[in-house]
């Protein structure tokens, strides 16, 4: 006989939650340390153990886990790896669910939730700048050509040699002097890719619980028709002979690129729902789009061209 009260029964189930959101969270992100290529897909998916969990079993396990995996990751892999976890995973984790709970839409939380995390990553390193009295940009100059420097000893390690690593080498230096003035915006679209996926992840395995969320469908996603004016606005501006104007532009043009993206594949989406295309095809298709970035520039151009063709909209033969 089980004399187990349902208010124990309760706390059982959430500390049990709480445990396996502790470890599952844990296991994604420590996938993403220690297999860098590979592992970016498990540390996207890290916060969503605790984003899940606070809209499931409440707010105390949301924390728990957040807390419990930051220890752990701070243990076994530096106090760095722990700070990069809250500022990667914590934000999304805690304040996406937050703000779903309260009725606000999907477009909306993607936006809070990216701010507010972005807030926590450029603090703290600032932060940390300010108390090591290591010049920001320095810091991340360092860490940018010592991640570089590392690939290319990786493919001398593979055999590459002579003028392939002559090539190669050049084309790393380009890369550096690229990545350092986008950082801002890197950074940036690494936080969007991730709220974004959790979002919808989220939507996904709550739509069968009591949880309502007003996230929306993805299919009618749609960016402000004003947006294209500082597009172009910032198009014309990298013409301009002044680093200093450009670099700022670049970034903005970046973000916006990726905000068209997410108009390509909501058309895209439309019109796999509307002509019902196999799994199979769907399957090949979002692999393709993952593998080929010039697949990625074509869904981006979809997203922009939407806003005059508007290809989602049902077209009405008229009567001649």
């Amino acid at each position: 006989m089980n004399f187990r009260s349902p208010a124990d029964h309760y706390l059982y189930v959430r500390i049990k939650a709480s445990i396996l959101g502790v470890v599952g969270s844990f296991v994604l992100f420590a996938a993403y340390l220690a297999v860098p290529p590979l592992g970016i897909f498990s540390g996207i998916l890290a916060p969503f153990p605790a984003s899940y969990n606070r809209l499931i079993h409440g707010r105390l396990s949301s924390l728990i886990i957040t807390l419990g995996s930051t220890t752990i990751i701070s243990a076994l892999f530096g106090v760095f790896a722990g700070a990069l976890y809250i500022g990667m995973c914590g934000m999304i984790g805690l304040l996406m669910p937050e703000l779903l709970l309260r009725g606000i839409g999907g477009s909306r939380v993607l936006f809070w939730t990216t701010a507010a995390n972005l807030l926590i990553c450029f603090t703290g390193i600032i932060v940390y700048s300010s108390v090591s009295g290591v010049n920001l940009q320095q810091l991340i100059s360092t860490e940018i050509s010592g991640s570089l420097k590392q690939a290319v000893a990786l493919y001398e390690k593979g055999g590459v040699t002579g003028e392939e690593l002559e090539l190669l080498k050049s084309s790393m230096v380009v890369a550096s002097d690229l990545l350092k003035r986008l950082y801002p915006a890197l950074i940036t679209v690494m936080l969007i890719l991730i709220a974004g996926c959790n979002l919808l992840l989220l939507k996904k395995t709550t739509a069968n619980t009591s949880v309502t969320l007003n996230i929306g469908d993805f299919a009618t996603f749609r960016n402000p028709d004003l947006l294209v004016w500082l597009l172009i606005a910032c198009g014309f501006t990298l013409l301009l002979p002044l680093s200093l104007i450009t670099t700022p532009a670049l970034n903005i043009l970046l973000i916006i690129t990726l905000l068209y993206f997410f108009q390509g594949m909501s058309v895209v989406s439309a019109l796999i729902k509307k002509y019902s295309v196999p799994a199979l095809l769907r399957i090949f298709l979002y692999t393709m789009l993952i593998i080929q970035p010039y697949l990625l520039a074509l869904v981006a151009g979809i997203g922009i061209f939407d806003l005059w063709v508007d290809f989602r909209t049902p077209k009405t033969q008229e009567n001649l």
